[in-house]
């Protein structure tokens, strides 16, 4: 089965540079606009999204219907680093923050207290199983973080270093599932259509 994985739209913390994590940041109404105006290029007989405000927006602004809310596909919980910048966040902990974040060596560091990258890992892997136990193919309106750690659990990747520039986030992530969830890239970069109703 396949499953493809979508971020949310822009919001405002985003044209800030802020982290926003489990904060529950709406659509900026350039968001909304820039959602609203595209459609998935395929059918989704199954539709899951997180249940933050940001992400349920974008089912609704793409005209995807119902989708079954799941706490697995939330952003990684970014604790104390919520709300600031990446400047700001090197200036309290330092030039390696997001390498100490990062790393699959460093997997129990949490960020401000919040959620390590080891902890997202296992839920997003968590998710993947469960979808690939069901019926038809699958979309996934997500976060940044989360499309970041399906990438690595199809590939390898070491979140430590820089993201691969292979991978666009503001396009469809489309994975193919093993029965036991094991995930490997089928598209990377697939294009949303534009609205023609």
């Amino acid at each position: 089965m396949k499953i493809a994985l979508l971020r949310h739209g822009p919001t405002e913390w985003n044209a800030a540079g802020r982290i926003q994590g489990h904060t529950d940041i709406p659509l900026s109404d350039a968001g909304l606009a820039k959602m609203s105006g595209l459609r998935l290029p395929f059918a989704h007989p199954r539709l899951f999204a997180s249940p933050l405000l940001r992400a349920r927006q974008t089912v609704e602004a793409l005209g995807l219907g119902e989708a079954v809310l799941d706490a697995r596909l939330m952003e990684q919980n970014w604790g104390a680093w919520e709300g600031l910048t990446r400047d700001e966040i090197f200036s309290r902990d330092g030039s390696d923050a997001f390498e100490k974040a990062g790393s699959k060596d460093g997997e129990a560091f949490r960020p401000g207290g919040g959620e390590s990258t080891g902890e997202l890992h296992a839920r997003v892997a968590a998710f993947l199983t469960d979808v690939a136990q069901g019926d038809g193919d699958a979309v996934a309106i997500a976060h940044l973080g989360v499309l970041r750690a399906a990438y690595t659990l199809a590939t390898g990747w070491n979140m430590a270093t820089p993201m691969p520039a292979d991978l666009d986030v503001s396009k469809i992530l489309l994975l193919t599932l093993e029965a036991n969830g094991a995930a490997r890239i089928a598209h990377l970069n697939l294009d949303f259509s534009a609205r023609t109703d």
